[in-house]
């Protein structure tokens, strides 16, 4: 087992689970383990046992019981255990074994039954055992502890011994800090396996400890980073799932072991489901390349497009991409293309090249399938262009399609005369409303300035393409801790079209000197505009240039998610002191790179609120990217099909 950590103490979580009543024909049971919760059948449940001719007449069974009448047991990462049941029934007045006539079930996360003996997978939490024999039935507790003592070959083969015997020093500034992951973070449940980094001012040799009511993992390591195998990765959460895990490091000096150093403790949330077929693209514009990659992989990503030297679009169906370039190297010349997705051949089709400098501009939006259109053939994308508005075009000839978009995305919503920028769309997912950035400074059609989050209506009738007047979301003047904010850019539509994400800035975006300058930090309104809220918790401390959020495109039971980029510190692997030449540049000063945040769906607004509170968590930083590469502008969507790689 080889794992990265942050030495931190696994925060508990108990996972309650109720058995329903059994029917004598099927065996229907709740079973809320520390995965998950929900009914499940036979079919569900890890194997059964059954047959046999002993201990009597299945139809005159009562009173069930089965032995042991509860069980607390561990099992060590990457084995199995054994636990061997016995049912007992009254048989015509007399107490009598039954096992043999028993089915025997478990939900299959925590193993399988063999007749009456169930082998425990590596898996820790809450269950019931059951045992239905005939038309009568019976449950038994099972707790289980999933426990494990690994280390590498960096650490001394007595390493356990030594910290066990070391003495716990009070003094704060000889203990390891706990440098990723981010205390109170948030991840998916299926997040590739996470890489504990610590900074530790004394000892040479550290214990990693995970921990919560249903597991119990130590680690040692001469290393300051520590992360497990995805196959251990995958019994963690499944074990901790819908709860948390706490990380804690302990140092010591192998030569002189006598006092050991402890840091304070950190906490990772997992959700309860995963997220799946999704894929993530970006833009690594240090290396002018577009890139995607399916989420919860950690091969090398897909290279989509080279020469991509400013912005992207991908649109909601993974099919379609819109991108600009600067030709020939001129970023005076930034023109658009679009692409699409070949069925057929499985490759990405050029359908617009913009060396062909047909559309001046540089953001992009797609329909989405089903509206205007029932499915991807047919599509309209909209641009933003040099000349101050947005344009309807069709992404497969690059021909502008006719409608009053050009017009009407300039205006502001109470002065038709007011001419205005606008920039940065984003189509709902409903196809009936975009949402846009709206600058009342001609020629921002990239960097923006006191921009206004705005919306537009949009219909399709008898042929005609049909934008309504804007409608200001958010404008003015915004007050936050961190200072004033003035200028609101970057809008993504969640999954539902009810939530609407955006950059909050104090000033013009961008700051070439300094990119973080402007203090960019996220938002979050309704798509009425009803209120907004910073997402403090997910900004985090301090200006940390984060810019370009989107939405995953499904959501888990509990949280929907957000992907952007900052110029943060992935723990000491990437920060400023050792970032990659390439990246620095344009006010950058370290590569950015791309995080993943939570938003609570249980902290959200009600219909009808006019105020919100912060419904977000620390990020975690998207496993697989290169941080060597400045990585921006991420796109959450569904995958093209099977990119061939």
């Amino acid at each position: 087992m080889r794992w990265s950590a942050k030495g931190a103490t696994l925060a508990v979580m108990r996972i309650a689970l109720a058995l329903g009543a059994l029917g004598a024909a099927v065996l229907t049971a709740v079973a809320c383990s520390s995965d998950e919760g929900g009914t499940a059948s036979n079919a569900a449940f890890g194997g059964n046992g059954g047959g046999g001719t002993g201990g009597g007449d299945a139809a005159t069974l009562s009173n069930v019981t089965i032995e042991p009448a509860s069980v607390t047991t561990t099992v060590e990462l990457g084995k199995t255990a054994q636990q061997t049941y016995k049912a007992f029934a009254q048989v015509a007045g007399q107490q009598t074994d039954v096992t043999t006539q028993c089915s025997w079930g478990v939900p299959a996360e925590f193993g399988a039954f063999s007749g009456a003996q169930l082998t425990l997978k590596a898996h820790g939490g809450v269950t019931q055992v059951t045992a239905t024999c005939g038309g009568a039935s019976a449950q038994s507790p099972l707790t289980v502890k999933l426990i494990g003592q690994l280390s590498d070959a960096t650490a001394p083969a007595n390493a356990a011994s030594l910290f066990a015997g070391a003495q716990a020093s009070t003094d704060p500034t000889q203990s390891p800090v706990i440098e990723y992951p981010l205390d109170g973070a948030v991840a998916p449940r299926n997040i590739p396996s996470v890489e504990a980094q610590w900074a530790a001012p004394a000892g040479d040799v550290y214990h990693v400890r995970l921990s919560n009511q249903h597991l119990e993992l130590s680690f040692f390591t001469g290393n300051r980073e520590a992360k497990l195998t995805e196959l251990e990765w995958q019994s963690v959460t499944s074990t901790i799932a819908g709860a948390s895990v706490t990380f804690e490091v302990e140092a010591l000096d192998a030569q002189a072991p006598a006092t050991k150093y402890v840091s304070q403790p950190v906490v990772l949330n997992l959700s309860k489901d995963s997220i799946d077929d999704t894929a993530i693209y970006w833009w690594a514009s240090s290396q002018g390349e577009l890139l995607e990659q399916t989420f919860s992989e950690t091969d090398a990503p897909t290279s989509i497009k080279g020469s991509c030297t400013s912005c992207h679009s991908v649109s909601r169906s993974g099919k379609r991409i819109g991108y600009s370039r600067c030709v020939a190297g001129d970023c005076n010349q930034l023109f658009g293309g679009f692409m699409r997705f070949d069925e057929a051949t499985k490759t990405w089709v050029e359908a617009v090249d913009a060396d062909n400098k047909q559309i001046q501009g540089s953001y992009s939006t797609f329909a989405p399938v089903g509206y205007p259109f029932a499915d991807d053939s047919q599509s309209v994308a909209l641009f933003a262009l040099a000349t101050n508005n947005l344009e309807l075009y069709d992404p497969d000839t690059g021909a502008v399609v006719p409608s009053n978009v050009a017009t009407v995305s300039r205006q502001h919503p109470s002065d038709p005369n007011q001419a205005r920028t606008a920039t940065m769309p984003d189509w709902s997912p409903d196809g009936k409303s975009v949402v846009f950035a709206s600058t009342p400074t001609a020629g921002q059609w990239i960097d923006v300035g006191q921009s206004a989050i705005a919306t537009m209506s949009y219909a399709f009738n008898a042929g005609n393409h049909t934008f309504g007047t804007p409608k200001f979301l958010v404008s003015g003047a915004v007050t936050l801790p961190s200072g004033s904010y003035e200028n609101f850019f970057f809008p993504s539509y969640s999954p539902d079209g009810s939530l609407i994400v955006f950059n909050a800035a104090r000033g013009p975006w961008r700051n070439f000197q300094v990119a973080s300058s402007p203090g960019q930090r996220l938002m979050l309104t309704n798509a009425n505009g009803d209120w907004n809220v910073e997402l403090a918790h997910m900004n985090g401390q301090g200006d940390l240039d984060i810019t370009w959020p989107h939405w995953a495109p499904s959501a888990s039971s509990d949280y929907l998610w957000i992907v952007f980029a900052s110029q943060r510190d992935y723990g000491h692997r990437l920060t400023a002191a050792n970032t990659t030449a390439s990246c620095v540049g344009n006010g950058v000063m370290q590569c950015k790179q791309i995080w993943i945040g939570a938003v609570a769906k249980n902290k959200l607004p009600a219909a009808g609120a006019t105020s919100a509170v912060d419904p977000s968590a620390p990020p975690v930083w998207m496993p697989g990217q290169e941080i060597t590469a400045n990585n921006i502008s991420p796109y959450w969507t569904l995958p093209s099909e099977s990119v061939v790689r």
